[in-house]
């Protein structure tokens, strides 16, 4: 046997050797798609299943200051649209899993997020980055987008996009 076989007979040997079954197989990545996937928590979600409802998508990720800023904003924004009909889904993007469930956790996110790790909702809905508001008509069609999210929109224009989804007059809701 010559040197150079000898050399790749023994590179063959350690190569099958550090890529046998005694390592953990790793699970494959949960699969997120254009119009939904899976929560933080696990529980796959539609954005589809939400027609016949205002919805508004909110663009995150733990990594992101504005995020955590304008989150107390956002849970008002559901205690008071939730009630009247308007559906909340958070698009966490680019995250790790542990730090978007202590984001979630901590600052008291009272809607479902979807683990958007490949950013492939936010490539479907054109947002480079987070934070970010997408709001949905009854139809599911994008009714208006706020790159900034409420860094750039007030708290009374998030309210008239809602009540003009709505089809009811504009309050100092």
């Amino acid at each position: 046997m010559t040197r150079s076989t000898f050399a790749l007979v023994g590179l063959a040997a350690l190569t099958s050797a550090a890529c046998g079954s005694a390592h953990a197989a790793v699970p494959p990545a949960p699969t997120v798609t254009a119009s939904g996937g899976p929560t933080l928590t696990g529980k796959e979600v539609s954005i589809t299943s939400f027609r016949g409802h205002p919805v508004v998508l909110i663009f995150w990720g733990s990594w992101c200051g504005p995020c955590h800023d304008e989150q107390p904003q956002l849970n008002q924004a559901y205690a008071t649209w939730s009630p009247r009909g308007v559906d909340f889904l958070g698009i966490d993007l680019r995250d790790d899993n542990k730090a978007a469930l202590a984001f979630q956790s901590q600052l008291d996110v009272p809607y479902p997020s979807i683990a958007d790790s490949n950013a492939t909702i936010a490539i479907n809905y054109r947002i480079p980055s987070a934070p970010a508001l997408v709001f949905l008509d009854n139809d599911g069609k994008v009714a208006d987008t706020v790159l900034g999210a409420l860094g750039v929109m007030t708290v009374a224009q998030f309210n008239t996009e809602i009540t003009t989804l709505l089809g009811t007059p504009s309050t100092s809701a």
